[in-house]
């Protein structure tokens, strides 16, 4: 079973690290990475791991670990703090492989899937065969199929949550039980998921806003837009350090909806009273 402790670095690329007897190193190829090993790429890294015909390839900005100690007679438990891995694990006739995140738990007998998580929630997208994936704070678990994906959410209503293609199986009711590990939140790193892009956070020096779009048309533009607009510019700012949270992502997007409707209907409106003016220049005086 030494063999099955194992993980060889095959491929690497950019910053990683790993920890050896609590210190990191700097990763390089042909390492191996033993029980209670633990993994790190920055902004740039990429690894991929290799034990026989299993895989798991590391995304930048993810931290995971080889659990020391596998529970429930699994012979492999993978912990994952945050980011995101894309496993492909061999197949057997009994459950042998689980990876564990703050939120939810997956287990396999063989498949290939991939599992995202970081400090607001964490989800498995399955790819191939099947994935039990439980929720650990209600208990709650289902096995998901193909192109099907569960998700685990810290912020909104408790629960596992199912959505994709094809049929979804019945939320079945477990026993609740502690995560392992804790979330790693990265300050300014892109938390989106690389498989659909369906939720992001806005990364440094990710947007940029031409002032002249959002200020007033013209001198007679009410006061609450002026302020409108500054805040716009003031929360932009400090969403390019990191610090909001997905609420204000929603709110940031819907304020700049609404400054650019106010810039665009001040210019309508100007347009109009131009045209009447011209028609009519009396009814102006």
């Amino acid at each position: 079973m030494v063999e099955e402790a194992v993980w060889r670095v095959s491929k690497l690329s950019g910053d990683a690290s790993v920890t050896t007897a609590g210190q990191w190193l700097a990763l390089t190829e042909g390492v191996m990475i033993k029980l209670g090993d633990n993994v790190r790429t920055g902004q740039t890294g990429q690894v991929l791991l290799k034990r026989g015909e299993e895989t798991i390839l590391i995304s930048p900005n993810s931290v995971i670990g080889i659990a020391a100690e596998s529970k429930s007679g699994l012979s492999t438990t993978i912990v994952q703090q945050s980011g995101s891995i894309l496993l492909e694990v061999e197949k057997r006739a009994v459950k042998h492989f689980a990876v564990e995140t703050p939120f939810l738990s997956a287990v396999v007998k063989g498949t290939h899937f991939r599992v995202t998580a970081n400090s607001s929630d964490s989800r498995v997208d399955v790819l191939g065969g099947q994935v039990e994936v439980q929720d650990l704070k209600s208990g709650q678990y289902a096995m998901v199929l193909p192109k099907q994906t569960a998700m685990v959410s810290a912020q909104g209503p408790p629960g596992l949550f199912l959505s994709g293609l094809g049929l979804l199986n019945p939320i079945e009711q477990g026993t609740p039980r502690s995560a392992s590990v804790s979330p790693v939140p990265l300050e300014g790193h892109l938390s989106a998921s690389a498989t659909n892009g369906q939720k992001f956070r806005v990364a440094s020096a990710s947007i940029t806003l031409p002032a002249a779009s959002l200020m007033p048309l013209n001198s007679k533009q009410p006061d609450w837009s002026v302020q409108l607009a500054s805040y716009v510019m003031s929360f932009a700012k400090s969403k390019a350090n990191g610090r909001q949270n997905r609420r204000e992502d929603l709110f940031f997007a819907g304020a700049v909806a609404g400054a650019i409707f106010l810039a665009v209907s001040s210019a309508v409106a100007i347009a109009q009273r131009r045209r009447k003016s011209k028609a009519n220049p009396a009814a102006f005086h």
